[in-house]
């Protein structure tokens, strides 16, 4: 009898902890990491500006895929935050609008790995192909631009800060594993935000490789992606992002996403405010060749 009551005793204390695990998970990161945490909001960001190997066609079907004559250039699309107030947020309406016309337009909206096997491979399940990312994880990428995306059954990918998260608006863990069971891939965007390129490279790895492991601890994933934040990075990024275990990096250099620039140095297409659909329709068009 006094063994089982040692065994209650130890389940129950299973129950109590299971709840605090992610917060000890953040509380116990970045500890190598020397700079302090940015405290990061929308107006700080604007005035700074699945196993590795894995068969990723194992897991997608490509059946009906098509063979590009020639290398890929893809639109990979950045958003911040779906609001009104800076040149950093889109306006909800806006965002409807940009998404419809995709859709009437017969662009299909891509995965990572569907990007990967893109620019990788020359293969593209359409001609019209786009990446749709948001930097920084604010709360309205959940309760603004989720909805949107689930109406047009369109997939998209957002770069979470580790530190940020059930933070202030930002994204809670619960919205998180919400969205990535529902065609939104939640990947990297660092711990704590800060510009990688005035970091030294032990303080660089920190930063990405305790990223990756939150994330694919909280969300059962092999994280596969990194934002450079802020588009901050050097020589030394391209080569640590990738022994961190990314596949990919993208950064805020101007323009379609081409396999020359590099896997850890993919451009985006900045997304800004006030934008006519007829010059949303442009910038897509002219970042893409095919």
């Amino acid at each position: 009898m006094k063994r089982y009551r040692v065994l209650w005793k130890v389940a129950l204390l299973g129950i109590l902890i299971l709840p605090g695990c992610s917060q000890r998970i953040l509380e116990g990161i970045g500890i190598k990491t020397a700079a302090p945490i940015a405290e990061d909001d929308i107006e700080v960001a604007e005035a700074a500006e699945n196993e590795t190997g894995q068969d990723l066609e194992g897991q997608i079907d490509t059946g009906d895929w098509i063979t590009a004559e020639s290398a890929v250039q893809l639109p990979i699309l950045m958003y911040h935050s779906i609001s009104e107030g800076n040149g950093l947020r889109v306006p909800s309406e806006e965002f409807r609008s940009q998404m419809a016309w995709l859709r009437e337009n017969g662009y299909y909206t891509l995965s990572p790995e569907e990007a990967y096997l893109v620019l990788t491979e020359n293969r593209m399940p359409s001609e019209k192909c786009v990446w749709l990312t948001f930097d920084d994880g604010y709360t309205d990428n959940y309760t603004e631009a989720f909805p949107i995306l689930k109406e047009n059954d369109m997939k998209a990918t957002v770069f979470m800060i580790g530190k940020s998260i059930d933070k202030g608006h930002h994204l809670t863990e619960n919205q998180m594993l919400e969205m990535s069971r529902n065609g939104i891939s939640i990947e990297s965007h660092t711990i704590n935000h800060l510009e990688l390129n005035r970091m030294t490279a032990e303080q660089q790895e920190a930063e990405m490789v305790q990223s990756k492991e939150l994330f694919d601890r909280i969300l059962d994933q092999d994280t596969t992606v990194l934002s450079y934040p802020v588009g901050r990075y050097n020589e030394e990024s391209l080569r640590l992002s990738e022994e961190a275990g990314y596949k990919m990096a993208v950064t805020t250099e101007p323009g379609g996403a081409s396999r020359d620039q590099g896997m850890h140095a993919l451009h985006r297409v900045r997304i800004s405010p006030g934008l006519s659909v007829d010059g949303f329709a442009s910038l897509i068009e002219n970042s893409s060749n095919h």
